[in-house]
């Protein structure tokens, strides 16, 4: 069979700028030390992991290339994991099928020609290979079945170029819709559909399947998405599974009637670009892997060849359903999302959770507001959440987030994780007519991880290994206790309203207890809204499973004496633990403590209520209309200052 490579070379101008060693995202090779590989690029583009959104470089286009991400190699007539060296079986254009760069013989039954294909099949096991790609271009796909099993390490494949992706489209005038089709892929970052640089990709009534596989041995952790085929473990997750990517400046994917799943990391992710918009209708998002020894996660001898198995990921896989970046637009309507972390990881994005009427119908929108497809649905379904962890999580950029309309959010732990003191965090999230559980805590306000684990290694730490490469510090690290030291105020604010439902779960706020500045944290419970749980100014501390689970046992409930958090902390807490026990990430235990900056205000509208079911301490209380604040005999409720206990408040009595 004649391979025709899609060679891509980039300019010259380009490759004098970057190093010859340096190339894609899919190679073990990697950028000497002081190379414009990293540094400052990774603190200026957008993407997943460290401290400023580490990214790719440039967004420029350059040159013969097709997608918007450029952070790859620098000649495309060489092997070594050229991130635009590409293997199509079908390249399309918009001057149709491109012969010359296409490898058809790949491809049986079935018909296809310059438009559209049906009932085709196309199954390849080696790595790095493409199935269809379409630059701006119309072009359908029905009834299909793409089998890419392959045992790609990472060395020669690339989700956020698109290599090695079995159906990826280019530019603002491509337009790719898939209907009545499987697709399954095994291999690390070997993903059944990619989607840049301003297309638009409809998956109507398909499956998409994307399993993983083991990482190459020289792999390091890594923001740098040069690099990167493995998910930040700052995150607090592991893999090596995407099963979707979208990327670039006004990029659409719709997915409506489908059934989308990975092995682990994440199932529908956006990355790398600006005012993406995802439309998700009836369908469902899982996580797979759960059980993390059925394969090795990276060759024996790498940085995480031992890692251990997830205790939390009793369910699904670890990793989150979605990620909201560079001002993406999400919506959920009547899908479920199963995951084993998060159900969406927010880095400056917009998402909404909400349901669809039997019968309605929904306009699918892109970034200009242009309706790019109509849903009409078929059946009364709630958008249901399930994670074996956390709800959602906040780390990075301007974030809102709408929970609406009979949605259910199940989480075996905190529901909101805030990480706030690095990278400018804030948030504004509403929910209503809504289902929230959870292990006992509502919303948990931290520092942010990125930055308290340090970030990047520096070029010349005697444990990088890497070239010299800035890469992840492999421990997390901090001071045995709770500490109580004052901090300082941020400019950030986090914003919570609850209405119409009643929400189980204890509200801290233990920003600034690890050094970074204290976020104020404002929540308000408006009409037909109940709250039964404690709200507290707090500091935090990590801690083991074991740490976690007797908290979950207890409520959730923060410390209010200082030598009970002690005895706690000396049995529980991690003052270091590394990358092998990335599932540590996030998992706090509060102690109450007002640090002079971390401030919870409560604000009670209409006819709210909040049942205090614990030892509170915050800094305002403003009760409105009906809205009244219950407090036991055995509670005891502080408001700047003075304590209420074993009575009501109302509106005036403050």
């Amino acid at each position: 069979m004649k391979r025709k490579k899609v060679a891509l070379l980039l300019t010259a101008m380009m490759i004098a700028a970057m190093t010859a060693s340096m190339v894609g995202c899919g190679s073990s090779e990697v950028a000497p030390a002081g190379s414009s590989a990293g540094g400052e690029a990774l603190s200026e583009a957008g993407g997943e992991g460290g401290p400023g959104g580490p990214g790719g470089m440039d967004k420029t286009p350059v040159e013969g290339q097709i997608g918007s991400w450029n952070g790859g190699g620098t000649d495309a007539s060489t092997i070594g994991g050229n991130d635009y060296d590409y293997d199509a079986a079908l390249f399309v254009s918009a001057d149709g099928i491109d012969e010359d760069q296409s490898t058809t013989d790949r491809i049986s039954g079935g018909s296809y020609d310059a438009s559209a294909a049906d009932g085709i099949t196309i199954e390849d096991s080696e790595s790095g290979n493409n199935g269809i790609i379409v630059k701006d271009a119309e072009y359908t796909i029905k009834n299909s079945v793409f089998n890419f099993l392959t045992d790609a390490d990472g060395t020669d494949t690339c989700d956020f170029s698109g290599k090695g992706t079995v159906l990826a489209a280019f530019g603002e005038n491509a337009k790719l819709t898939v209907e009545d089709t499987e697709i399954h892929t095994s291999g690390v970052a070997t993903m059944p559909v990619f989607a840049d640089s301003g297309s638009v990709v409809s998956l109507h009534n398909v499956t998409l399947q994307s399993d993983g596989g083991t990482l190459y041995k020289d792999y390091l952790n890594t923001p740098d998405q040069q690099l990167m085929v493995a998910p930040p473990w700052i995150l607090g997750i592991m893999g090596t599974a995407r099963g979707t990517n979208m990327e670039g400046d006004d990029t659409t994917t719709n997915v409506t009637d489908s059934t989308t799943s990975a092995g682990a990391w994440a199932v529908l992710s956006t990355d790398a670009g600006s005012n993406m918009y995802l439309n998700v209708y009836n369908t469902s998002l899982t996580l797979n892997n759960k059980d993390e020894s059925v394969s090795a996660l990276q060759a024996e001898g790498g940085q995480i060849s031992e890692t251990l198995d997830n205790p939390y990921t009793s369910n699904y896989g670890s990793g989150y359903g979605t990620y909201a970046i560079g001002n993406a637009v999400e919506t959920f309507a009547g899908s479920e999302l199963n995951v084993g972390t998060y159900a969406t990881i927010f880095t400056g994005g917009t998402a909404t959770y909400t349901d669809i009427k039997a019968g309605e119908t929904y306009d699918l929108k892109n970034s200009a507001g242009e309706t790019t497809e109509t849903y009409e649905a078929q059946e009364d379904k709630n958008t249901v959440i399930n994670s074996d962890t956390f709800g959602f999580m906040f780390h990075q950029g301007e974030n809102k987030i709408a929970i609406e309309n009979g949605t259910e959010v199940n989480s075996e732990y905190a529901t909101f994780l805030v990480k706030t003191g690095a990278s400018d965090e804030t948030m504004t999230a509403t929910v209503d007519n809504s289902t929230i559980k959870n292990g006992g805590v509502l919303i948990q306000v931290m520092d942010n991880d990125d930055a308290t684990t340090g970030g990047m290694m520096d070029a010349d730490d005697p444990a990088n290994t890497n070239g010299g490469k800035m890469n992840f510090k492999p421990v997390h690290e901090e001071t045995a206790g709770f500490t109580t030291d004052a901090a300082k105020a941020a400019e950030q604010v986090q914003t919570f309203t609850f209405t119409n439902g009643t929400y189980d779960g204890n509200i801290y706020n233990a920003s600034g207890s690890d050094g970074l500045d204290a976020s104020a944290l404002n929540v308000t419970l408006g009409e037909g809204a109940v709250l039964n749980g404690a709200a507290a100014s707090t500091s935090a501390i990590h801690v083991t499973y074991d740490g976690s689970a007797a908290l979950k046992a207890d409520g959730g409930n923060a410390f209010d004496n200082a030598d009970d958090a002690a005895a706690y902390a000396n049995q529980y807490q991690l003052t270091s633990f590394g990358i092998d026990e990335y599932f540590n990430i996030g998992h706090v235990a509060n102690m109450i403590n007002d640090n002079g900056a971390n401030a919870v205000n409560m604000t009670l509208d209409g006819d709210a209520v909040w049942n205090v079911t614990g030892t509170s301490v915050i800094s305002a209380l403003t009760i409105n209309g009906d809205a009244q604040v219950i407090i036991p005999d055995d509670v005891t409720l502080t408001v700047n200052g003075k304590e209420y206990s074993g009575t009501t408040l109302k509106a005036g009595d403050l």
